[in-house]
């Protein structure tokens, strides 16, 4: 019975917490799915997740157990068993571990970890095959009880992006709290969109993406600049006959329909006078990469460094200038007819369709002059440009601008 289920919440700070959810007489539930009550946590309501007999994706003998988030500021209607939320946006990034108790060694509970920025859209996050759920020996004695576990980190940040220069700050105010997740997890900013990706038919979305890796045996702070993944839409195969025939359009895969651009991401010095750190790299975001960035972007010696200014009072303050280039491309694609030859014998003359196919691409770049202007005030050598990809004769093809020689 959902309603005999006992819940207990830990707090650690303002932005941290653990909870325990017991549920007893497990194995002879009849029920589909259990929710826990929602418990605050760094300003947004949190509630667990479990489904005993696995949800529609899971495997057969396994339970599913997911972390759900609602903004409270949010308004909401609320139901036995469920709550429904406004399209009002808001998102926030958790860092957190779900766990099956073990009843007597919580050595050999089973425990997974994950991070996730959840928002209106995407409200819950975990495993759908997180345990078996016929597991005997990890129910509590005397009334076969099951412990879930929780604990669960808000990162709390603010971020602002000026459309005019094409500047996003990303202040993280707790980074300390995550000082030892980014070990072997990355926090993540929100996403931004500059204008000129959408004026240029691209759905790219980017963010900030902080880790930590070992490079040339020391450790580092990693920064990259990520594309948000793209909004991939569904197209029906050409037939032929299609193909045969001339067509025009922009010949560009969906997968490769992300933004170029020219960057430079920052560490802010907070303390007066301080020296920031900056970084400028370049490359279109979509099918070749989905992530530009240094794992070595600065040592954590350095970055932790009492007197360096990068890490102050626990906080952080990451900012990412960037250019996207206004583009558009069309491209036109045709299977000609090809002359027949006469046979040895005199035989007849005919046509036969080519096995290659021809095509036109044509690909052009707002603003050039601006773009080049850019580039003599920064320091990179052997910049180019790729255009998106197209395909002719099966074959992928772009072209390649290098705006300095």
């Amino acid at each position: 019975d959902p309603a005999s289920a006992t819940f207990s919440v830990e707090r650690r700070g303002d932005a941290s917490a653990s909870c325990r959810w017991t549920l007893p007489d497990f194995p002879r539930t009849r029920a589909r799915t259990f929710y826990s009550r929602y418990f605050e946590v760094g300003g947004f309501d949190c509630r667990l997740l479990l489904y005993p007999r696995g949800d529609t994706q899971s495997l057969p003998g396994y339970l599913s157990l997911y972390l759900q988030v609602l903004d409270p500021k949010t308004p909401s209607s609320s139901s036995s068993s469920t709550t429904t939320t406004t399209s009002s946006k808001w998102d926030c990034f958790l860092s957190y571990r779900l766990s099956v108790v073990h009843p007597s060694d919580n050595s050999k509970s089973l425990a997974r970890d994950s991070w996730h920025r959840f928002s209106s859209k995407k409200r819950s996050h975990g495993w759908c095959d997180f345990a078996p759920s016929a597991a005997a020996s990890f129910l509590l004695p005397p009334h076969d009880s099951l412990v879930i576990a929780a604990d669960i980190s808000v990162l709390s940040e603010t971020a602002s992006f000026s459309e005019a220069d094409g500047r996003f700050t990303w202040k993280v105010f707790n980074f300390s709290l995550f000082r030892e997740m980014i070990r072997t997890q990355k926090i993540m900013s929100p996403a931004f969109f500059p204008a000129a990706a959408a004026a240029g038919g691209s759905d790219c979305g980017l963010r900030i993406s902080v880790y930590q890796s070992n490079v040339s045996g020391a450790e580092h702070l990693s920064v990259c600049l990520e594309g948000k993944e793209p909004v991939v839409q569904a197209t029906s195969a050409s037939s032929a006959s299609a193909l045969a025939s001339t067509s025009a359009g922009s010949g560009v895969p969906d997968a490769d329909r992300g933004c170029w651009c020219l960057f430079r991401v920052s560490i802010l010095n907070q303390k007066p006078g301080g020296s920031h750190i900056h970084r400028d790299s370049y490359g279109r975001f979509g099918a070749d990469s989905a992530s530009l960035g240094w794992g070595d972007y600065l040592k954590m010696d350095e970055f932790l460094a009492a007197d360096g200014g990068y890490l102050f009072d626990g906080a952080v303050v990451f900012n990412a200038s960037v250019h996207v280039i206004k583009e558009s491309n069309s491209f036109t694609r045709s299977l000609p007819p090809v002359a027949g030859i006469s046979g040895a014998g005199g035989g007849r003359s005919g046509t036969r369709k080519s096995d290659g196919h021809f095509g036109k691409f044509v690909w052009r770049i707002e603003n050039f002059t601006r773009l080049k202007e850019l580039l003599k005030k920064r320091k990179i050598t052997g910049l180019c440009i790729k255009s998106r990809r197209f395909q002719v004769g099966n074959r992928d093809c772009r072209l390649i601008v290098y705006p300095r020689g």
